[in-house]
């Protein structure tokens, strides 16, 4: 809106200008028309008499010419003057609009902080390095934290449009990275310089066309360095963009040390921690803490990654962007914010299945309504995909007590396991039927088949998947593991076969007949007494 307001303005000082400039242009002609008519009246009248110089008529006629063009050399200033000016506007209103994202970011931090939300560090640095890259249009940023101990500077995060190799360590005080952090004092550089103090940097980045080389500094302590590079075709930073990196880097700071400082205190806790029958307290990680936290990190992060980046794309093209594209990415935004929801939703149902405060929401519901409900859920992403969902209930399924909201949600990782690794034009099809003391609920698709080897620990998430095929090793994850609990809460089992054509694979979950609520509740005179009353 500002940006808007900005070029109202602009645009109404040129028309201002040109109107005036136009005034004089005018008032210029009609002083060249009027001293041309004067000499034709004198001449005519004959006042000069034989005084009439020889040459009059042509310097009128140079009159006139200096005069257009002197006006035509008073336009070509003035438009050199609106396009200056112009610029001018532009890149402050870019610099603003950099201070301001810049500002977001440190602003967020320090909520997080004062909210007691720390983030991981390497979310932090991750989160930085994008901001910055996308804020001053660099196509190379990388950020270097300081090890106080080795007196060295590590690459620990870093963002590019260009895959590169590894980056080397750096001392404190070799090159520009390291002379900034041991001075902790900024350096701007372009390639073009070729007396430059660092000129070799750019013989290490011959596509970097100018560099910042920003310390981030804490208080008298250099915590990191941010390393910023523009390609060559680009225009070169200036001091602007130098102040402004900076005064992040100053604000950024304090939330890098922070982390810092929580993660010294987690791995200070981790080795004070008492060892079990001799065992060091780091080998007491159990492998479904260690699985836990890969696959919350693996599966978390591929959301957020593609949130920043299409928050990233709209943000830099908003301009260029119609309506149909806007929306568009819009709902793939909405799409990856409701995929985290729901992968939140999951780590904290894990979360509490671990620690034993998982309680079910029992309600007479059914089973096909329960299997429709999460059919239409998935049947957009099944089309997307091209594959078909197909619906086989038994209707003489009766009404039973269940956590209508958990059992949906078991079957949906199975619906979505199932549309995940079917091909094109394949199909799925969910079908329920009732057996002698049993309800069992089937999820055949077309993709690929589970070994028997790996059946039964597909559904454990502390499963490495060791020699197995490329769908268990990719299946591993929150979703299976979750149904087999919600099942097993409810007294059922799961299960997972060849399909009946012998392809593809068939996921199952048999769930216990129920007669009554004791059936799932045990027996208990209370709520026996409910139940009665109910």
């Amino acid at each position: 809106m500002s940006r808007n307001k900005a070029n109202l303005a602009q645009r109404q000082a040129d028309r201002r200008t040109w109107a005036l400039l136009g005034l004089i242009i005018l008032v210029l002609l009609g002083f060249v028309v009027t001293v041309q008519t004067l000499w034709v009246s004198i001449v005519r009248s004959g006042f000069l008499g034989d005084n009439v110089p020889v040459n009059g008529w042509m310097l009128v006629v140079g009159l006139v010419g200096l005069t257009v063009l002197f006006c035509l050399y008073i336009v070509h200033q003035q438009t050199k003057i609106n396009r200056f000016r112009s610029r001018l506007v532009t890149e402050q209103m870019e610099l603003e609009q950099s201070r301001g994202r810049l500002a977001e970011l440190t602003s967020l931090f320090q909520l997080g902080n004062s909210l007691h939300m720390d983030l991981p560090l390497d979310t932090i640095l991750e989160i930085t390095v994008r901001r910055v890259a996308s804020t001053l249009h660099s196509h190379d940023v990388a950020l270097f934290l300081f090890e106080a101990d080795t007196k060295t500077l590590k690459c620990r995060a870093r963002f590019g449009l260009t895959p590169r190799e590894p980056e080397a360590e750096i001392r404190a005080g070799e090159g520009a990275v390291g002379w900034s952090a041991r001075h902790r004092e900024a350096i701007l550089m372009s390639a073009t310089d070729r007396q430059a103090r660092f000129a070799e940097h750019f013989m290490a980045h011959p596509d970097a066309g100018s560099a910042l080389i920003l310390p981030v500094n804490f208080e008298t302590r250099c915590v990191a360095v941010l390393r910023v590079h523009r390609a060559a075709k680009a225009e070169p930073f200036r001091l602007e963009h130098r102040d402004i990196g900076q005064l992040f880097a100053d604000n950024v700071a304090g939330v890098i040390d922070r982390a810092l400082v929580v993660r010294h205190l987690e791995q200070r806790a981790t080795d004070l921690k008492p060892s079990a029958k001799g065992v060091p307290a780091p080998q007491l990680v159990t492998p479904f803490q260690d699985s836990f936290l890969s696959s919350a990190e693996n599966e978390l992060k591929a959301p957020l990654t593609t949130i920043l980046a299409y928050s990233e794309v709209l943000d830099q093209n908003d301009k260029r962007m119609t309506t149909s594209m806007r929306r568009e990415f819009t709902a793939r935004l909405r799409g990856e914010a409701e995929r985290l929801m729901n992968l939140v939703d999951d780590v904290l149902d894990l979360a509490r299945l671990e620690t034993g405060r998982f309680l079910l929401d029992l309600r007479k519901d059914n089973v096909n309504a329960i299997s429709r409900a999460a059919a239409d859920v998935v049947r957009p992403l099944a089309t997307g995909k091209q594959i078909d969902i197909e619906l086989k209930l038994d209707e003489k399924i009766p009404d039973q007590h269940i956590d209508s909201t958990k059992m949906r949600q078991a079957i949906l990782h199975l619906l979505h396991n199932g549309i995940r690794f079917s091909p094109g034009k394949g199909r799925v099809t969910l079908t329920t039927w009732l057996g002698d003391d049993h309800v069992r609920i089937e999820v055949r698709d077309s993709g690929p088949a589970v070994e028997p080897e790996a059946t039964p620990s597909v559904f454990d998430i502390e499963n490495q998947g060791e020699g197995l095929s490329k769908r268990v090793k990719d299946g591993l994850g929150f979703g299976l593991h979750l149904t087999k609990r919600f099942v097993e809460l409810h007294g059922g089992q799961v299960g997972v076969g060849v399909g009946p054509t012998g392809t593809g694979a068939a996921f199952w979950i048999r769930l216990p007949r129920q007669e009554g609520l004791e059936s799932v509740i045990g027996r208990d005179p209370f709520l026996e007494q409910l139940w009665e009353q109910s």
